[in-house]
């Protein structure tokens, strides 16, 4: 009987040592640098889990340079329109480097979802030559 305890007691604290683990390797955070203008949004990812937004008011004829690059884990970007709609959505494994034409004015918004990722998103407004 008492062999059965032991043995039960370590299972339970095997199972709550994973169970730690995995709470603390979903849980969201970002380590690295951000940077949010009105111009760029700028990702350099050491580790980060979770969702991050951003914000950019466009305007029609705008393109938009991303660099975008997937190193660990899984990271995925989205860039919606101002009616909700995707101008972009992808992974930073295909395109890494690559440009996106504004084709009506408005606010755009960038969604960045992580899972145990590290990489690189750049997204910034191309400047117009003349």
């Amino acid at each position: 009987m008492m062999k059965k305890c032991r043995l039960l007691l370590a299972l339970l604290l095997v199972l709550g040592g994973i169970s730690l683990c995995l709470w603390g390797c979903s849980r969201e955070g970002f380590t690295g640098s951000r940077v949010k203008n009105p111009d760029a949004y700028l990702l350099d990812i050491e580790k980060m889990n979770g969702t991050d937004l951003h914000t950019l008011e466009l305007r029609q004829g705008d393109v938009l340079h991303i660099q975008f690059e997937t190193e660990k884990g899984a990271l995925y970007m989205e860039i919606r329109a101002p009616d909700g709609s995707a101008v972009y959505r992808g992974n930073g494994k295909e395109a890494t480097d690559f440009t996106v034409n504004i084709r009506e004015s408005g606010v755009y918004t960038i969604v960045v979802e992580a899972r145990r990722a590290k990489g690189t998103i750049h997204v910034q407004l191309k400047e117009e030559t003349i």
